[in-house]
């Protein structure tokens, strides 16, 4: 069984979600371990076999959730708030549907191959969210997509080297060739001109995805989305800092210093209640 683990204090996580109010923090942290207990059953596991078996028993305690009693501790303590936020069955499949790629897919062709991962594992947590955040009628579905898919697209860039370690490459195999840059240049670490302009052009269009998510959150009540906007606000700074460091992401894992992410935080929240 995969360990769960609730987030530290310190983490991206727990500082954009101290802002909610308790039922919806402690909602949010049930979404978070059982995401996490998902996840790491695939990347802590060695045997594919034996992660597949155990994506299997998940889709059995999210069955059980709605339609049953959950054994699982993290899907115990999930269930009470997927009734009581009314979270759509559906969501929780496409997330170890998302989980499970990275048993079947170490490579992807096209960007939009990369897409639907990232909207499995990252939009649909977003949608989750947007329900506890009290959005039932989903108006801010498309804010929540697309800051999923710009949240994802960050990791990826700066996990591109653990990600190595695992043999995964979560860049598009049809824009590596595009840039020049062959996967064995890429299992090198070779930071050359091609993987400069392939970074910048992977950055760009990360924060395109930002972008939308902004023009999408203009429409929304900000004091409902401020969690997700301190989330997105961390994570524009991660990727502003990959780019400052020259997009070194193999020697050290890029960070935004923790009392950074805290003024990010506050000033979210000061905002967010300014414009009441």
């Amino acid at each position: 069984m995969a360990e769960t683990r609730a987030p530290s204090r310190g983490t991206n996580f727990a500082l954009a979600f101290r802002a909610l109010p308790a039922d919806q923090r402690e909602a949010i942290r049930a979404v978070h371990t059982f995401s996490r207990a998902v996840d790491d059953c695939v990347d802590e596991s060695p045997d594919p076999g034996r992660a597949r078996e155990e994506i299997q028993m998940w889709r059995g305690e999210v069955a059980a959730c709605y339609e049953g009693e959950p054994r699982e501790p993290a899907a115990r303590a999930l269930r009470p708030h997927l009734q009581r936020f009314r979270i759509p069955r559906a969501y929780l499949e496409e997330l170890l549907a998302g989980v499970e790629m990275d048993l079947t897919h170490l490579r992807y062709g096209t960007f939009e191959e990369l897409r639907r991962y990232c909207y499995r594992v990252a939009s649909v947590v977003g949608l989750i969210c947007l329900r506890i955040f009290g959005d039932e009628e989903e108006r801010g579905r498309a804010y929540a997509e697309n800051l999923g898919v710009a949240l994802q697209l960050t990791n990826i860039l700066r996990d591109l080297g653990s990600d190595l370690k695992r043999g995964r490459i979560y860049l598009p195999r049809e824009e590596l060739h595009a840039f020049g840059y062959p996967e064995e240049a890429l299992a090198r670490k070779e930071r050359s001109a091609a993987f400069l302009e392939l970074m910048r052009f992977q950055v760009e269009r990360a924060r395109g995805f930002f972008a939308a998510a902004e023009r999408e959150a203009a429409s929304l009540d900000p004091r409902r989305i401020v969690a997700a906007e301190i989330m997105g606000r961390i994570y524009r700074r991660l990727l502003a800092r990959i780019e400052a460091s020259g997009y070194d992401v193999f020697s050290r894992e890029v960070r935004v210093p923790f009392h950074e992410r805290v003024w990010i935080a506050g000033s979210s929240i000061l905002a967010a209640h300014a414009a009441r």
